[in-house]
């Protein structure tokens, strides 16, 4: 029973050794991490996830923060074999090593910013990787190792290393899947010969390493995907099995004293170019056919600048350069007969361009009449043909090769559009051409002993000057012209181009393109517009369609979509932004501010901005973005109905004003004011409707009925009075209208109470009005008094009591003291009260009266006699 229970101990103790780090990122800061890593995984062969070697820094803003400990050796990370993530190193040690085991990173190795790294060695097993990138070590000065590496799935990048001085190793390299890049290493002297790549698919870049002294190897190299670019190293040696370049050939640099033969190059899809060297002597690219036919006006043949080139052989199968070439300040080359294959049976579709040289070499027409003694191959010698391009001019009309009108590098005579305006020489001659080949007549082509076409019913006459200006107008660009061809590499996210800016030459305005672009013009907008090739068209009665072409091509196949404004109903409560983009978006992408759902979903409960981001980072476009305006719309609400009276004499009413409850704005009104405003001076009454439209969020409408007041007289007025007081007496008015109104007395100051309290006696009239000026009435009423007191003494005042501001109508009034005495009966307002009784003066008091009309109304009150 003890065995076993060994044996189980051993088996949970190598299970608990062999434990590996979850999934993840690693990240090493310090050594004490460096350490803890090694003791808790030295048993895991094997990592699933990214492992980051990185020093941790301490910013100026980090009060009190405290710098972990320096790594200073990392050599226990030997039993790291596989690394199924990126392996980055950032440490300040003298020497990297420590990885001998490591076979495998299956993503990308970097090793930068390692300012204190001066040697890297210790990957000699490695055997592949998704990339490897060595830059910005300021200090490092040796590379060596990576004996095994046979594939990198992507790039090579070894740059940006002032103190670099060799690269070694590499020597099984095989398989190269993006671009091989050593570049800005100033004190750079030698780099590995690369002996075993077959093919790197992007570009091979040996620049800015201006102390290179060989690039030597390469020598089982078949295609390079893209650019070849070597500057400056002094000798370039190997290449034996090249045979295509897809883009650029480009070899450059004061220092370059020496380049190889390249004699199985077949095909450079773009440029060619050996400029600013100091090359003597070069022999070869015997296999050479073609250049510039896949990249559309990256397409060029430059052989210049080369201050001590005297002798170039080669080039004998040269067919085509489909764009310009350029020979020139070159100043010891004297022999351009390696370009003779080229003039004679092949074709430039650009300028030709040879100057600044010496001797045979001098110019473009020294050069074509050395290549070529008869230029139209009918038989005749350019030196005895009187018309040396067969299109029925004159060559002494045509300069006799003295006269090159468009520049072109081929004189008028052996020039077939000698003003380079797309028209044939012959047409714009006059003469006939049915076959459009630019030379008089038709095939075949018969000449006289003197190089003239015989047996065409034109030529040979003078030729047509039209505008009468003493130019022939074969040589003077009349015709409309429709540029030329051109290329145009653009991002999605790039602003709209006009393409009459883009076609080279001066294209004329007024063509047509095709097809056709979406602004109906000539600007070409990428998030709407198709890459493509776009032909742009004038029509001549002479020389029919001229054209010319632009090839436009998206940089990159991402698109962030386009902006796009959506609205979000009520009800609506969740929205994928993603799929409301317009334009076709490509996935991957990111939004900012970050939704809450971690997705492309919007909330609207939860997330509350109006605006997002779209974001792809592409990596030749850089950050290509598209905007999403979100509106969050309530139902519509078009406010509440309202009825208004208004005045014929009132100021201009604003529609949207007279609307109850809190509207929308942005409605419009049926039937249509100007700026919604009523006029009463010219407008009628009626129902006038506010409508707000939501769209998608449906539409709500509200009225203003509106009755146009005229300014008449009021009618059903009512005019309460409540006199006979002793206290109060009042006048309320009432009207029986809604609209406003105020009141007066005296029918200048006036007030909007309907009431008028302490109203003197007498007659008063009531005057009203409306507050916005319509509407009048006018009444006299009556408020009866009474006097409150009197002091019979015979002073002259008050010395009896009577009634005043009383209607003249019959009346008695029976006067009594508190007792209900009857002391006093007064008939009218004749008859007085003198404050005696049977002769003897009445005592201070208070005495009560009923007053009885003649139509029988009764009315009491009281009042006081005084006496001192």
């Amino acid at each position: 029973m003890r065995f076993i229970f060994v044996i189980l101990s051993l088996c949970f103790l190598a299970k608990a050794q062999a434990q590996c780090p979850p999934p993840g990122d690693n990240i090493l800061s310090s050594q004490e991490k460096v350490d803890a890593f090694v003791s808790n995984y030295s048993n895991c062969t094997s990592i699933e996830g990214n492992v980051e070697i990185i020093a941790d820094l301490v910013g100026s803003g980090d009060i009190g923060a405290v710098a972990p400990p320096p790594i200073t050796d990392i050599t226990g990370l030997y039993f790291l074999e596989t690394i199924n993530g990126d392996l980055k190193i950032s440490v300040q040690l003298d020497e990297l090593n420590g990885f001998n085991n490591l076979i495998n990173v299956n993503g990308d190795l970097e090793i930068t910013s390692s300012n204190q790294l001066k040697t890297i060695s210790g990957f000699n097993n490695l055997e592949q990787t998704r990339s490897l990138t060595i830059a910005l070590n300021a200090n490092l000065e040796i590379v060596n190792g990576f004996n095994n590496l046979s594939r990198i799935f992507k790039d090579l990048e070894i740059g940006n290393s002032p103190s670099i001085q060799a690269i070694s190793g590499f020597n099984k390299l095989e398989n190269l899947g993006g671009q091989l890049n050593i570049s800005k290493n100033p004190k750079l002297l030698s780099i590995p010969s690369f002996n075993k790549v077959q093919r790197i698919v992007e570009d091979l870049n040996l620049t800015s390493n201006p102390n290179l002294n060989e690039v030597i190897g390469f020598e089982e190299l078949i295609t390079i995907g893209n650019d070849l670019n070597i500057e400056s190293a002094k000798v370039i040696q190997g290449f034996g099995k090249l045979q295509t370049i897809e883009r650029f050939f480009d070899i450059r640099g004061i220092g370059v004293q020496e380049i190889p033969s390249f004699n199985l190059l077949e095909d450079v899809g773009g440029a060619f170019r050996i400029q600013n060297t100091s090359i003597a002597s070069f022999e070869g690219f015997n296999n050479l056919k073609r250049i510039g036919e896949k990249y559309f006006l990256e397409d060029w043949f430059i052989v210049s600048d080369n201050n001590v080139l005297n002798n170039v052989k080669g080039f004998g199968l040269l067919e085509k350069v489909e764009g310009f070439l350029q020979v020139q300040n070159n100043p010891m080359l004297s022999d351009c007969s390696w370009l003779c294959n080229l003039i004679n049976n092949g074709e430039v579709t650009g300028a030709l361009t040879i100057q600044d040289n010496i001797g045979d070499c001098i110019n473009s027409i020294a050069v074509i009449l050395i290549c070529d003694l008869d230029f139209d191959n009918d038989g005749i010698a350019n030196i005895i043909d009187e018309d040396d391009d067969n299109d029925g001019i004159l060559d002494i009309l045509e300069g006799n090769g003295l006269l090159d009108t468009d520049n072109d590098g081929y004189p008028d005579s052996l020039d077939l559009d000698s003003d380079g305006d797309e028209c044939f020489d012959v047409l714009e001659a006059g003469f006939e051409d049915p076959d459009n080949d630019g030379i008089l007549g038709s095939v075949p082509n018969d000449v006289n002993s003197r190089g003239l076409i015989i047996n065409e019913a034109t030529g040979y006459t003078e030729p047509s000057d039209i505008d009468a200006n003493g130019i022939f107008d074969f040589q003077e660009a009349t015709i409309l012209s429709p540029g030329k061809n051109n290329i145009l590499e653009i991002c999605r996210n790039d602003l709209p181009r006009d393409l009459l800016t883009v076609l080279q030459g001066e294209p004329d305005p007024g063509g047509i393109w095709f097809p056709s672009l979406a602004s109906g013009g000539n600007i070409f907008n990428p998030a709407i517009d198709k890459e493509g090739v776009y032909t742009y068209t004038h029509t001549d009665a002479i020389c029919g369609d001229l054209s010319a072409e632009i090839q436009i091509e998206f940089i990159s196949d991402l698109t962030p979509g386009i902006d796009t404004e959506v609205v979000i109903c009520d009800g609506i409560e969740q929205l994928d932004l993603f799929n409301a983009l317009k334009g076709n978006p490509s996935p991957g992408g990111f939004w900012s501010p970050a939704l809450n759902s971690e997705t492309s979903v919007f909330e609207r409960n939860i997330d509350t901005n109006t605006e997002y981001t779209y974001t792809i980072v592409d990596r030749n476009c850089g950050t290509l973005q598209s905007k999403i305006s979100i509106t969050n719309l309530l139902k519509p609400n078009s406010g509440e109905s309202s009825i208004h009276q208004i005045c014929e004499f009132s100021d201009e009413k604003n529609l949207f004003e007279l609307l109850d409850g809190e509207p929308d704005k942005g409605g419009v009104w049926s039937p249509s004011l100007p700026n919604n405003i009523f006029d009463p001076k010219i407008h009628a009454s009626g129902v006038y409707t506010y409508t707000v439209d939501r769209g998608p969020c449906g539409t709500s409408s509200s009225t203003v009925n509106i009755e146009l007041i005229k300014n008449n007289e009021l009618e059903n007025v009512h005019i309460n009075v409540k006199d006979f007081s002793s206290r109060n007496n009042s006048i309320e008015v009432f009207v029986p209208s809604t609209r406003g109104y105020e009141y007066s007395l005296d029918g200048m100051e006036y007030q909007t109470e309907n009431i008028f309290n302490n109203v003197h006696g007498g007659a008063q009239t009531v005057y009203i009005r409306g507050l916005d000026g319509c509407e009048f009435f006018t009444e006299e009423v009556f408020v009866k008094t009474y006097p409150t007191f009197f002091s019979p003494n015979n002073d002259g005042k008050n010395d009896v009591w009577r009634l005043e501001n009383f209607p003249d109508v019959k009346y008695n009034i029976y006067i009594f003291n508190r007792f209900g005495v009857l002391l006093k009966h007064i008939k009218s307002n004749r008859e007085f009260w003198d404050g005696t009784y049977k002769g003897k003066n009445a005592i201070s008091s208070n005495y009560w009266f009923k007053l009885v009309l003649e139509t029988g109304e009764v009315l009491n009150g009281n009042f006081s006699l005084l006496r001192k």
